[in-house]
């Protein structure tokens, strides 16, 4: 008996394990599909024997390598332009698909195709110009699959190209324009489109580490005075001729650098350009996508992925030819109707929910008019009436006391402001500009935190402040669509992109605090040892109406508590956005600034949120930026934060 039970037992446990290794043999991630839509420099991925055997991976297998489940379908062909794609976009074969790349621009470029403007896009004007053709791709695509996602690359910077298979085929670099047009003005072409449209771009063109000063180690070439052949770097081979029907190839293997042939990436080129790609894989979630079977949204740590790409986000208001998702609160006023932009609008590119829950109509919803946006009677876009928002009688949980006397100001501390905002995505006129400040590069004001930014050493960066710098009443907080991050979380985002992974933070604000507060609770940060520490007091400060200079002295007093415990660390003080005029909130916001500029110098900047403010005022309404009607930002105004903040960190 006690044999057959051990002999029962060893084969059910056998049995066992067999199934669970058949179960798990079985298993395997659901396969998610890349199609990579491109030129040469996507065909040669799976043809490296057309490079000469110099390339042995391309980006789309060093991508794929990254993300097991992950399938791609190489849509690569030689020498095409968007033109050549966007006309036989339906012979192509193109397949419903997870993820689509658009890797074009360097052959229009050569081809002399017109470029166009952003409206060819927008308005889907054909196939006559570079904008009208992506309009065509990126519809293509979307008709395959709604929910994919799009990454549009630019084109990267090219030296004198001469095709190793066939030395007459050969074309000159960006250095040069060609019938007028720069190739980087292909490469912002496509920049703007993500913009317009919310599209992530891979910025190729402008990446440093594919200067085009770096593509090659040399030309070799025949010096013109004694005939023998010589090493010339860019620029200064640009200016040596080159005989294809007499002189050897110019390229040999030793002046392999990032390129093998002036244009086509060797591998350390497309080393770069895996890495540039697999970070904005890595921003949009694709690992979690492609190697798990199921994760709950509200488990997502990226949320935003879905409707907002934080680089589009980052871009400086007052450097950009497209403004993006800039907040509006039409009032509406009998038959008056307040809808206001910051700058006149050339074209106004799409009208959305702030919320991202519908996109209003052109012709029915809104229109655009001397440069202004319009809100017919019989639009579905939210407004508000100067009823709504100060009244003779108080509303409970609703409504703060105004300034005027037996007035209340209306409030609501959750989402309801967002509810009744939209986003406008516009390009300005011609000539119209932000009139306000201006950030510049800290180099001399913080000169230990800009050195180890750009070494790309470890830094930590520390915030002490308020509920603006929490991020209440910003979209993530409210966990409503587009779950933009705070500020100081989007800031973050921007240093990791510009200066890499090193930079790391605590957020150690708490909503409802003032600067002495911050100055009895400075140990908060200390214990954190932070490099950089920003300082946003000053909002309820002003409301509690603190003498400016027991607020300056309060603000010194963490100063000196942080350089007590790190001699060497430096800080930004944000002089606070305004509270509501009409409110009883408005207080003395407006003198913290002065006091902020006497504890300037070296190792201490001011980031001065209150210009920005007052001048963003005076072009828009109070509610057009607010999350609560008293005293926070919304996203659009959370952005100025960040954009203000990190224009003294990245140039």
């Amino acid at each position: 008996m006690k044999t057959l039970f051990f002999k029962y037992r060893t084969v059910a446990s056998v049995c066992t394990l067999a199934t669970m290794a058949i179960f798990f043999a079985s298993y395997r991630p659901a396969e998610k599909t890349w199609v990579a839509i491109g030129d040469s420099i996507t065909y040669l991925n799976d043809h490296p024997n057309e490079t000469g055997d110099r390339v042995t991976k391309g980006y789309l297998t060093a991508v794929t390598d990254e993300y097991p489940g992950l399938r791609y379908i190489n849509k690569g062909y030689n020498g095409w332009t968007s033109g050549g794609i966007a006309q036989n976009i339906d012979k192509l074969g193109l397949v419903p698909a997870d993820i689509y790349t658009v890797f074009l621009g360097t052959n229009d470029w050569w081809s002399e195709r017109p470029l166009g403007v952003l409206t060819d896009y927008t308005t889907n004007k054909g196939n006559s110009t570079v904008y009208g053709s992506f309009r065509i791709i990126v519809n293509k695509l979307r008709s395959l699959n709604p929910g994919a996602k799009i990454i549009l690359i630019t084109p990267m910077q090219r030296n004198d190209f001469v095709y190793i298979a066939d030395h007459k085929n050969k074309a000159y670099g960006s250095y040069r324009a060609k019938k007028g047009q720069t190739l980087e003005a292909f490469a912002n072409a496509i920049d703007s489109i993500g913009q317009a449209d919310n599209i992530p771009v891979v910025d190729l063109y402008h990446n440093r580490k594919l200067d085009i000063k770096k593509l090659v180690k040399f030309k070799r070439l025949k010096d013109t005075l004694t005939g023998q052949y010589k090493n010339y770097k860019y620029p200064a081979s640009i200016d040596i001729p080159f005989d294809p029907s007499k002189d050897d190839y110019p390229y040999p293997i030793e002046s392999v650098a990032l390129t093998y042939d002036g244009l086509h990436p060797s591998d350390a080129g497309y080393a770069i350009i895996t890495d540039a790609l697999l970070k904005v894989f890595k921003k949009l979630d694709f690992k979690s996508a492609i190697n798990t079977q199921k994760l709950a949204s509200d488990t997502l740590p990226t949320r935003w992925t879905k409707y907002i790409d934080l680089d589009t986000y980052n871009k400086p208001f007052w450097n950009t030819d497209v403004v993006v998702d800039e907040s509006v609160q039409v009032i509406r006023d009998g038959s008056q109707t307040t809808s206001k932009l910051l700058l006149p609008a050339k074209t106004i590119v799409s009208v959305r929910a702030a919320d991202y829950s519908k996109v209003f109509v052109q012709g029915k919803d809104w229109e655009q008019a001397d440069g202004k946006l319009v809100i017919p009677a019989a639009s579905t876009v939210p407004f508000l009436t100067p009823a709504d928002l100060i009244f003779d009688k108080p509303k409970p949980g609703n409504s703060f006391g105004a300034k005027t006397a037996g007035k209340y100001v209306l409030y609501n501390s959750g989402s309801y402001f967002m509810s009744k905002q939209i986003l406008v995505t516009y390009i300005p006129a011609a000539g119209t500009k932000w009139q306000g400040p201006v950030p510049k590069l800290a180099s001399g004001g913080l000169p230990n935190t800009i050195a180890l930014l750009k070494k790309s050493k470890a830094i930590k960066v520390a915030f002490l402040g308020n509920s603006i710098e929490v991020g209440l009443n910003a979209s993530n907080l409210e966990k409503l669509p587009p779950f933009m991050p705070n500020w100081p979380e989007l800031l973050i985002h921007n240093l990791r992109k510009n200066y890499g992974k090193n930079v790391s933070f605590v957020n150690r604000s708490v909503s409802g605090m003032m600067a002495k507060w911050g100055m009895d609770s400075v140990s908060r940060i200390t214990s954190q040892q932070p490099n950089l520490v920003v300082i946003g007091f000053g909002m309820n400060d002003g409301t509690q109406r603190v003498a400016p200079d027991v607020y300056r002295t309060q603000i010194k007093g963490i100063i000196d508590a942080v350089k007590a415990t790190n001699p060497n660390a430096e800080f930004i003080l944000v002089a606070p956005m305004l509270a509501n005029p009409d409110s009883g909130f408005d207080g003395l916001q407006r003198s913290y600034k002065v006091e902020l500029d006497k504890l300037a110098g070296k190792g201490t900047i001011v980031a001065d949120m209150t210009a920005v403010h007052a001048e963003l005022l005076k072009h828009k309404t109070y509610q057009d930026m607010t999350g609560n009607n008293i005293n926070h930002p919304n996203d659009y105004l959370s952005r100025w934060y960040a954009q203000l903040v990190a224009g003294y960190l990245v140039k």
